[in-house]
């Protein structure tokens, strides 16, 4: 839900309820796009970045020593005054903090508003003095219909010829132009028209915000219909909540992108070298016809004449005439000896390409199977084993300086079924844990040659019902890179029947005495 102006109109009830009469102890501006006023109990924060926002904290956010000019500036004005009132516009974005300061220069006391301007990329946030002149701003604008320049007549955006249900008697949505509400953006509109004007004006008037679960991120509206799910929270609970999972989960993306990334790298290099190892293999076609040419240019030297380009005899085996290319440059020994050389040469080839194509693909398998498990993490911490396990095999270079990330504690994803527990592994680490961890007679399963999570079946001593192990490998499938198939292959065996081969890379493992069950992915996991 965007921070709209019904939103504002709550925020602002708490900010008031929680400052007024107190005085400014001190500004901070964390980043060049916040800035954050700190009260004797209290924090506000404006954030001036789209999406634009100001919330109640309790907290005191990690602000630098060192004050950036707008934050000085306000230090000089306000710093020590005492906050006189707290308006909206309406119910527009807009609204400010009205403060008594000690002008001590003057020796006097005078009046400012702080206005703040929630316009997205358009934010604002402006010092005005009694004379409605700008003092400072954090941004200057040099529009010739608005300046927002010191010095100049402060021209707010409001707009009062918009309809404000508040404050006009509205009977019903049938009257409402929509395009001139004030405050409401169009998921608050989309709500309106379903609960009605007078349920809207109703949930304005309640003093907390709705808290709600939308698909799988939580959210936070003014007003809600009936049939949501929904707890109600003071806006400062709410908007924190929210604002902490959007930054957990943006940051998860970033790491995650960062990861994938670094992963896709280094399988487009093993791609491109094993293009080539397979080009050397198809040598191996030509190598019994570079042979044979070798026997009869042996065979028939004796008549080969130094200048001829082509000889041409007759294959023994075949009675077929054959035609051998030769450099007229060398004799017909030397040509022998450069025939022989090249048949040793792509013998060579050919069998280190053998030796190499194996190890490639198995470089493949993990590297398909680490993007696997980064795109499907869903914690941060998941990543963090990812990102250590990465360091450890040298795809991330580390930082002697830097400390590794954070230990985190190994957690399993958990399902439970007929009364079986199922575990399935987040990351290549977990998968060795997990199946190092395994009972012998706990059931394995794994999608057959195709990258995806290790699953265990525990066992408990009883055996596992067919019903069961088809659940188990469903699973397996939804986390796994055909999750997105309709018939996934998953081979299944008891844990005695899986190892790990010496230097084998993490959450690479062998196994036999297993059988495949062709399954279907969940699209939701129950």
């Amino acid at each position: 839900m965007p921070f709209d102006g019904l939103v504002l109109h709550k925020v602002l009830k708490e900010i008031k309820d929680n400052i007024m009469g107190d005085r400014i102890k001190n500004i901070y501006q964390p980043i060049k796009s916040q800035v954050l006023i700190q009260f004797s109990q209290s924090f506000v924060l404006f954030s001036l970045k789209s999406p634009s926002y100001v919330i109640l904290l309790f907290q005191k956010p990690n602000v630098p020593i060192q004050p950036a000019n707008f934050s000085q500036f306000l230090r000089k004005k306000i710093r020590n005054g005492r906050v006189i009132n707290v308006e909206q516009l309406g119910l527009d974005r807009i609204g400010y903090f009205e403060i008594e300061s000690y002008d001590q220069e003057t020796s006097a006391m005078r009046k400012y508003k702080l206005f703040f301007e929630l316009m997205g990329r358009n934010s604002n946030l402006i010092l005005i003095n009694e004379d409605n002149k700008v003092e400072e701003s954090l941004k200057r604008v040099y529009e010739e219909f608005r300046p927002v320049i010191p010095g100049v007549k402060y021209l707010p955006y409001y707009d009062d010829s918009q309809t404000n249900i508040l404050e006009e008697n509205i009977e019903n949505i049938e009257n409402i132009d929509f395009n001139r509400l004030m405050g409401f953006s169009k998921k608050s509109i989309a709500f309106l028209q379903e609960i009605g004007i007078q349920k809207a004006i109703q949930d304005l008037k309640k003093p907390y915000l709705f808290y709600f679960n939308e698909g799988n991120t939580y959210d936070f509206s003014a007003i809600t219909p009936n049939n949501f799910k929904h707890k109600v929270l003071k806006p400062s609970e709410a908007l924190l909540k929210v604002f902490q999972e959007r930054v957990e989960q943006s940051r998860l993306l970033e790491i995650k992108r960062d990861l994938e990334k670094k992963v896709k790298s280094e399988i487009d290099r093993l791609e491109k070298t094993k293009e080539q190892i397979l080009k050397d293999l198809n040598e191996e076609k030509n190598l019994k016809d570079l042979e044979k040419k070798g026997e009869l240019l042996q065979t028939y030297l004796y008549k080969i004449k130094k200048g001829e380009r082509y000889f041409t005899v007759n294959d023994w085996n075949t009675g077929e005439e054959v035609t051998i290319e030769i450099d007229p440059l060398l004799s017909p020994t030397q040509n022998l000896e450069k025939l022989y050389k090249n048949i040793k040469r792509t013998k060579a080839k050919v069998e280190y390409a053998k030796k190499r194509i194996k190890k490639i693909n198995n470089e493949l398998e993990y590297f398909n199977q680490l993007f696997e498990t980064i795109s499907s993490a869903e914690e941060i911490e998941t990543l963090i084993e990812i990102k250590e396990e990465m360091k450890d095999i040298g795809l991330i270079s580390e930082n002697k300086k830097s400390k590794r990330e954070r230990k985190v504690k190994t957690t399993f994803r958990k399902f439970n079924y007929k009364g079986y527990e199922i575990l399935v592994g987040k990351n290549n680490k977990q998968n060795d844990e997990l199946t190092r961890s395994a009972a012998q007679a706990d059931i394995w399963l794994h999608t057959h040659e195709i990258s995806g999570s290790h699953t265990i079946i525990k066992s408990s001593g009883k055996e596992i019902p067919e019903e069961v192990i088809d659940y188990a490998a469903r699973v397996a499938a939804t986390f796994s890179k055909a999750k997105m198939s309709s018939n996934v292959a998953v081979d299944y065996t008891q844990r005695k029947n899986v190892w790990k081969p010496k230097g084998a890379k993490p959450g690479m493992w062998l196994y036999k005495n297993y059988e495949t069950i062709i399954v279907e992915p969940f699209r939701e996991m129950p």
